[in-house]
């Protein structure tokens, strides 16, 4: 069986065709009241240490500037970037403050209690108001506790079944993976060769993806992580986009050993697969997404219940969530959309790219809308750390909403529709916040 019929072609009926639409316009007569943005931290070291993943290689990986998972420098002064680029470009919306400091509370950034978080959602509040005390960033006071926003525990309505999640996810590809090293048979062929070049000799044992047997494994909290080929080829490509985005040497990138980006581009489809697996099975994107979309919803209705507001303080406007490439991919697979950031594979959660829930109203009727879209800068613009403009601005696009097509107006979806569908994803035993 195909893995192309079974996951790939489930996510071309799920999440329907990637957007190739740049950013729709503001209607005449309609006015941007609010916008909250779930992101991904910025560009970070690899979150396994180096005398781990050199085990695989053929060559020891080059060094980071940070320890293990951290944001980078250069993460940071991305994210500057594209938080300069929101102001911009939301300023002219009339949504925030194009020059003066904005009203305390309307622009806040609620991160994961992770360094790598917690610094993405500073140097994006630095980046929209640097000279400004007040952009907010908050997080849980506990912050040796998971964030049930972004890690949510499980409870008696929702066990989050290890066990049960892993059996869901095989199924996605025939119960074996015999489908899936065929289909992916050219990719895994090139990264092992990247790895693992012919003539180079490993400083022991087995070499790069054949150094463990495909497999699903149950995890805690109902986490299930692959391992064997599709991992170490996701985890390799993941590290190979993030050296990119960092602005290595090429020379250092992949050890200097592809020819253009179009290969970087191949290779990251097997990443792609290992996230589509591991975040995007329903079962996994409502027990771990159905916290965020519900704070999302409440968010979008009420501007006072974003997380970390004061009391009776002014309605937030823009908001940011600072989470991590499985929470987008959650969110993504219980509102059944996609994108397609230029270079980049369909759907690719990439470093710093937000998912962004923007509310409209039209003045005349008071009715409320909402469109969606998908914010990132390129690879070549991390690469060159682009200043963004209105006239140079990030990979950006429009995002379909699959359930809401019916009821479309001017291209945007009643916000009482979009309560519908997001309280259809959403699964209500798992949702333990109060917005």
């Amino acid at each position: 069986m195909s893995i192309r019929v079974v996951a790939l072609g489930l996510l071309a009926v799920l999440l329907g065709e990637p957007a190739a639409a740049q950013i729709l316009p503001i209607p005449p007569g309609w006015q941007l009241d609010r916008a909250v943005l779930l992101s991904r931290h910025g560009v970070r070291a690899p979150v396994r240490a180096a005398d781990d993943r050199d085990r695989q290689v053929a060559t020891p990986w080059p060094t980071w500037p940070v320890p293990a998972g951290e944001l980078t420098p250069r993460g940071e002064q991305l994210l500057r970037l594209m938080g300069r680029y929101y102001r911009v470009l939301n300023g002219g919306r009339g949504l925030v403050q194009a020059d003066d400091c904005p009203p305390r509370n309307t622009v806040v950034a609620w991160a994961d209690t992770g360094q790598r978080t917690q610094s993405s959602g500073a140097a994006l509040l630095a980046g929209m108001y640097p000279d400004c005390a007040t952009p907010l960033l908050r997080s849980q006071t506990d912050t040796t506790a998971p964030d049930p926003l972004f890690d949510p525990p499980p409870s008696p309505s929702c066990p989050m079944d290890g066990a049960a999640n892993r059996l869901a996810a095989l199924a996605r590809i025939g119960g074996d993976f015999s489908s899936v090293l065929r289909e992916y048979a050219p990719q895994l062929a090139s990264m092992q060769a990247v790895l693992c070049p012919p003539g180079v000799t490993p400083p022991g044992g087995a070499c790069g993806l054949r150094s463990q047997p495909p497999a699903i494994v149950a995890g805690e909290r109902g986490r299930i992580a692959l391992t064997g080929p599709i991992a170490i080829g996701s985890s390799a490509g993941d590290t190979f986009l993030m050296q990119a985005a960092e602005g290595m040497p090429a020379d250092q990138v992949a050890w200097g050993r592809f020819a253009s980006d179009a290969e970087l581009q191949d290779l990251l489809k097997i990443h792609r697969l290992d996230v589509d697996l591991a975040h995007k099975t329903l079962p996994i994107a409502r027990q771990r997404g159905s916290n965020l979309l519900a704070q999302i919803t409440a968010t979008l209705q009420d501007g006072h219940k974003f997380p970390g507001l004061q009391s009776l303080a002014e309605p937030l406007r823009f908001g940011l969530l600072i989470g991590h490439e499985g929470n987008v991919a959650n969110i993504a697979r219980l509102l059944n959309v996609g994108w397609q950031i230029p270079g980049f594979q369909p759907n690719e959660i990439t470093p710093g790219g937000a998912l962004a829930f923007e509310l409209l109203r039209e003045v005349r009727t008071g009715r409320r809308y909402v469109r969606l879209a998908y914010y990132a800068q390129t690879l070549q613009q991390m690469r060159q750390t682009t200043v963004l403009e209105l006239g140079r601005p990030p990979g950006m696009v429009t995002v379909d909403l699959p359930g809401c097509a019916r009821d479309l107006h001017m291209n945007a979806c009643p916000l009482e529709r979009f309560v519908e569908i997001a309280n259809q994803a959403i699964d209500p035993g798992c949702v333990t916040i109060k917005p």
